[in-house]
């Protein structure tokens, strides 16, 4: 789901028609957007009004998540994921996207969240070209290591997905290794800014089930995140990432009230380098 925001959507488009073929691509526009429809032509496009913002959230999710159980009607797998948003898995482990799926047993797959970033010294961001080929800092973070595929009509939401109803465990999700999650939010500093400024209108709208703080405040949370990260040394990759799976895996988060299964919300686990591999993430050159 999507609204205005051209350089993830036009990363994410290119991401994952190279791997998925863009007709097996679903894009839910909020509000009509002419440009959208060009960034993502010969994907399905669908448009829904935005002229009432009440229980934003609340809607979204319901909508979304009927969207998703409707499309495993027709197809084995549907992955979800924002606009902002790049699943990527690494080739020496499971080759492709497809290749991961179709070796789950599970119902639903986790990856390990990356918030890539914009450094002092990278250009300003080219639309035109990979986000792999002009970013390469990032930090691991928990928050992000959300649940992104299914393969029964079961919820997705807060991050997590749901396992359990009425108490009793009735589906089962897989976390495997190699597989991440790759946050753009903070990848081009001139995105953020105009990303920023409709989010922080959508937070302070007087309105019911909007999003909180996190939007009203938007321009601090981005400030705050820099600062942080700058404080962060560098660890390796490989370190850094088996640091971090074990550190998720030994404290997922259930929640009896709606049986939603998350990772743990730690948002700076450890500041990284991605990989080559990185640059043939989306299958364009093999």
């Amino acid at each position: 789901m999507v609204y205005r925001d051209y350089f993830a959507l036009t990363q994410w488009v290119r991401h994952y028609s190279n791997q998925l073929g863009i007709e097996n691509l679903f894009i839910v526009v909020h509000g009509h957007d002419p440009k959208i429809n060009e960034i993502a032509a010969g994907a399905n496009i669908w448009t829904i009004p935005r002229d009432n913002l009440e229980k934003f959230d609340r809607r979204r999710n319901w909508m979304l998540n009927k969207f998703q159980s409707g499309l495993l009607k027709f197809y084995d797998w549907v992955i979800r994921t924002d606009a902002d948003e790049l699943i990527c898995v690494d080739p020496r482990v499971h080759g492709d996207v497809k290749q991961l799926l179709e070796s789950q047993r599970d119902d639903a797959v986790f990856s390990m969240g990356l918030n890539l970033f914009e450094e002092i010294e990278d250009d300003e961001i080219d639309l035109e070209a990979s986000v792999f080929d002009q970013r390469a800092a990032a930090v691991i973070s928990g928050n992000y290591s959300k649940a992104w595929a299914v393969r029964e009509a079961i919820p997705l939401m807060r991050h997590g997905v749901s396992i359990t109803t009425d108490g009793k465990l009735t589906h089962s999700y897989a976390f495997p290794k190699g597989v991440y999650l790759v946050h753009l939010k903070f990848a081009s500093m001139q995105d953020l800014v105009d990303t920023n400024e409709t989010r922080v209108a959508l937070g302070k709208a007087d309105l019911p089930g909007m999003p909180g703080l996190g939007w009203q405040k938007a321009d601090n949370h981005a400030r705050r995140f820099f600062e942080r990260v700058e404080r962060l040394s560098v660890t390796p990759w490989d370190e850094a990432t088996t640091y971090a799976h074990n550190l998720i895996l030994s404290d997922m988060k259930f929640s009896e009230d709606d049986g939603v299964i998350r990772s743990p919300g730690i948002p700076y686990i450890s500041r990284t380098i991605l990989p080559e591999w990185f640059k043939t993430a989306d299958g364009s050159d093999q």
